[in-house]
């Protein structure tokens, strides 16, 4: 017997559907569904190229300071212009902010709460879960909404507010923190710090030292309270530890520039790292509601197609030289050489499980970076924040940076002085991904090939492997469809 189901997934958003095959309890086949169509490319041609820093922060509602920073590097990039050093601080400790709330609440708050579905009410795990993770009820889950509002005070007093701040301009910012404002940072930074030692039940300082698999378990052995050994103990009853693996290799665009924190760029694959080349990244149309052929991005055009024959997503195929790359949290920690995600890597390749422990074990690192960032804007509290460019009439740029989710970048040509064509390859646009002209299935499409399905009714197992990509379609696809249905077809 075959079935076929076709879900939402939509704890934030209700924009992805994903249809399965299933034989014999486990997915045989996988299609990722972007329903949405956007269109910010085609609203940002013939504008002023200054109004793409009012209009990409919109794309979305949680990155905004990301798709800001992305869009105000490509007009560096075109303007062949950098930022004072200062500025890029400032620019730092915002986009590790945003990044670092979206982390807490997605594990806490979208990733652990499936772990208190009564589909694992006879788990010894369940009523821990229950306790600390019900959606707004859970004690856990208070405490995230709570913290996290403080850390997106930081973005505000840089920005001026959020989300869609637009605070950076090429050349710098166009806003000024006083002192008062810096200190309150600082002050709201160890407020961070201090409140994720407790939840991690450890200094950061030790944990980010943790370089092996065996360290790791005698930490968890060793603080049985720690929502680290927590994480790791439901997935381990789950059976959770091997599943849900695509094999794919990762790509960086590099994020926290000039820090002692500085996210490499690169692509890692076949555990070897090699260099970036923007020029091999590509984007496939052939199961996309589009019309045209692969392209380089900003040579590419985002002409919806909804008659397209065997099209099923609004989501692009992004490739890097022709081949199916994923992205995220467990990406970065790889290219950084982080000796605890090496050695992980090695048993448990790119599970849900590893890939969803880089992303609660990231903040670690984030509020090191950013108490590091902090003590040097005060120790250069006059220097420049801002450099006036010099403009040109016809210009191309390409802005990198990392967005919670993994690497985000925009594409802008100028003409004339006004945007002529504007692409954005989000994150989620990688993982998501539908199929390609080789037959490629994207990262979580490949990733939920052979896993389990016990409930037809009730598939949570699926529901983790797709929320350890941290999916945020809103970014991503480029229409309303119809309403998601579920088909059982024997």
């Amino acid at each position: 017997m075959k079935i076929e189901l076709q879900i939402p997934v939509n704890r934030v958003e209700g924009d992805l559907d994903i249809k399965v095959s299933i034989q014999n309890g486990k997915i045989t086949d996988a299609k990722s569904i972007g329903t949405l169509y956007r269109g910010f490319e085609n609203i940002l041609k013939n504008r002023d190229p200054l109004d793409a820093l009012v209009i990409t922060p919109r794309v979305c509602g949680i990155c905004s300071v990301s798709h800001l920073l992305a869009s105000v590097k490509a007009l560096e990039n075109a303007y062949k212009i950098s930022p004072p050093e200062q500025a890029v601080r400032f620019r730092n400790i915002s986009n590790i902010s945003e990044n670092l709330q979206s982390d807490l609440r997605q594990v806490f708050l979208m990733f652990l709460p499936d772990f208190a579905n009564e589909f694992y009410k006879n788990k010894k795990f369940y009523n821990t879960a229950y306790e600390f993770y019900r959606p707004f009820k859970g004690k856990i889950s208070k405490e995230i909404l709570n913290i996290t509002k403080e850390i997106l005070k930081i973005i505000a007093l840089i920005g001026g507010q959020w989300p869609h701040t637009s605070y950076m301009v090429p050349g710098g910012l166009s806003v000024v923190s006083d002192d008062l404002e810096i200190l309150t940072i600082k002050y709201l930074i160890e407020k961070i710090k201090s409140f994720l030692e407790t939840l991690y039940g450890s200094s950061l300082e030790e944990l980010i030292s943790l370089s092996s698999e065996e360290e790791l378990i005698k930490f968890f052995n060793t603080h049985p309270d720690s929502q680290l050994t927590i994480f790791y103990e439901i997935l381990k009853e789950s059976e959770l530890l091997f599943e849900g693996i695509s094999g794919y290799p990762f790509i960086n665009y590099g994020a926290i520039e000039q820090s002692d924190y500085e996210i490499p760029k690169g692509i890692y694959k076949n555990k070897n790292i090699f260099d970036l080349d923007i020029n091999k990244i590509t984007e496939d149309v052939t199961y996309s509601w589009y019309e045209g052929e692969t392209e380089y991005p900003i040579n590419e055009t985002t002409v919806p197609d909804i008659n397209k024959k065997n099209a099923y997503s609004f989501a692009k195929a992004p490739r890097y030289e022709n081949e199916v790359y994923q992205t995220g949290p467990l990406g970065e920690f790889l290219i950084l050489r982080h000796p605890l995600f090496t050695d992980l890597y090695e048993k448990y390749s790119d599970s849900l499980f590893l890939r969803e422990f880089a992303r609660i074990y990231r903040p670690i690192r984030y509020i090191l970076a950013m108490r590091s960032e902090i003590e040097k804007i005060l120790k250069n509290i006059k220097a420049p924040l801002y450099k006036k460019p010099k403009t040109f009439p016809n210009a191309t740029g390409v802005g990198l940076t990392h967005a919670a989710r993994g690497a985000l970048g925009h594409w802008i040509k100028i003409k004339n002085g006004k945007i002529a064509n504007y692409q954005i390859i989000s994150p989620t646009t990688w993982n998501g991904s539908p199929k390609d002209k080789n037959e490629n299935p994207g990262p979580w499409e490949k990733a939920l090939i052979g896993v389990k399905i016990e409930d037809i009714e009730n598939p949570v197992r699926m529901g983790h492997v797709i929320r350890s990509f941290d999916p945020c379609l809103v970014c991503t696809v480029h229409f309303i469809g119809e309403n998601s249905s579920l088909r059982l077809t024997v």
